[in-house]
């Protein structure tokens, strides 16, 4: 077997067949290099070159990257967090096709430990995504406090909600 094969001048391909092929030693550290300046070199680009997925942005958040996505929407990362013990975390979703149009609402709920406590979805004509998304947490809040869950986290992606029901709680004494 060869030693100190350089393999600055080669592709990732080609040092892989002559190592598996000719028995050839490879510097795979060299060649991660490679391919970190070569995503990062990419990353610089003024174009848009992701698909706009989720697999996309967590591959360039391992590399410590960016993403730029091609075009509208923007994707966000968001890491699901559990809540204190004791209590029950619901995330809920309202969509819709349309405006308004057919749409549903639905919630998960679980526990400190991530496990799923009850779930629900529901179809629904037209209407508009904040009215799915109100009705989702309606829903929520009803479940939980009638399967005695009454410390309750709720998590939506419709900031209007968050604050429709924030604003209403500091009004209850």
């Amino acid at each position: 077997m060869e030693s100190g094969y350089p393999c600055k001048d080669m592709g990732v391909w080609t040092a892989r067949n002559q190592w598996i092929f000719e028995g050839k030693s490879v510097d795979f550290r060299s060649i991660l290099s490679l391919v970190w300046h070569a995503i990062s070199e990419a990353n610089h680009l003024d174009i848009g070159c992701m698909h706009n997925c989720m697999d996309d942005l967590l591959i360039l958040h391992r590399f410590g990257l960016q993403g730029r996505p091609s075009k509208a929407p923007v994707i966000k990362s968001v890491i699901w967090s559990p809540p204190a013990p004791d209590w029950i975390k619901v995330n809920i979703d309202g969509p819709t096709i349309g405006f308004p149009g057919f749409g549903g609402c639905g919630g998960i709920f679980q526990n400190c430990r991530a496990f799923v406590k009850g779930c629900f979805a529901i179809p629904l004509d037209q209407v508009f995504a904040f009215e799915a998304e109100l009705l989702a947490a309606s829903l929520a809040i009803n479940f939980a406090w009638k399967y005695g869950w009454h410390r309750l986290w709720l998590e939506s992606d419709s900031s209007y909600v968050v604050q429709l029901l924030s604003s209403r709680s500091k009004m209850v004494p």
